[in-house]
């Protein structure tokens, strides 16, 4: 639930901690506005003394052979580009167990149909990691990850790309995905979304 009234509440709490937002929205980063529909839909939370920014995140591991699926790059709506090499991975929202935010995340992301996934939930490990996020200059946050490995059939053998099927580009400012299949060791496991 968000603990702000409204944007001008988020604001004035960003200027109490001196986060200059003001650079938001421009390079790679996403706008104050994106971190408001953030904090509304549920899917961060920040906490004070210090600042901080938290997200759950998961992160799905699709092997080929000695090949992982990576997130090459990110599109946005307003034409930036974002390069990531990271595997799918999204916010885990409120109530939402792992697996649920992993199949959700290969439907709208990779456009995987349910019965084209198979979660293997004895490969799920945790861990935590606080970084400044690219997102949010500024903005000290911690992930706390969850990892899963799944088989998934029908993808592409070459890269592709692929249209953000997420609904809603209010949240999400990444208009579509371009998708690739790395080396393991070429691979971040810690993103700073």
């Amino acid at each position: 639930m968000n603990q702000f009234a409204n944007i001008h509440a988020l604001e004035a709490w960003l200027d109490k901690y001196e986060i200059n937002y003001q650079a938001w929205g421009s390079r790679n980063s996403k706008s104050l506005h994106n971190l408001w529909q953030e904090l509304e839909a549920g899917e961060v939370q920040l906490k004070d003394d210090p600042p901080l920014r938290v997200v759950d995140v998961v992160q799905i591991i699709i092997r080929r052979g000695d090949l992982i699926l990576v997130e090459a790059e990110q599109e946005f709506f307003n034409g930036q580009r974002r390069y990531r090499s990271q595997p799918p991975s999204e916010k885990i929202k409120p109530g939402e167990a792992v697996q649920e935010a992993a199949r959700r995340c290969l439907q709208e992301e990779l456009g995987v149909p349910p019965e084209n996934i198979t979660l293997d939930l004895q490969s799920h490990q945790q861990h935590q990691t606080s970084t400044n996020s690219f997102s949010y200059p500024g903005l000290p946050s911690q992930y706390n990850f969850h990892l899963l490995e799944a088989a998934v059939s029908g993808l592409p053998e070459e890269d592709f790309w692929r249209e953000n099927l997420s609904g809603d580009n209010k949240i999400d400012p990444v208009k579509r995905h371009r998708w690739a299949w790395h080396p393991l060791d070429k691979i971040r496991f810690i993103t700073s979304q």
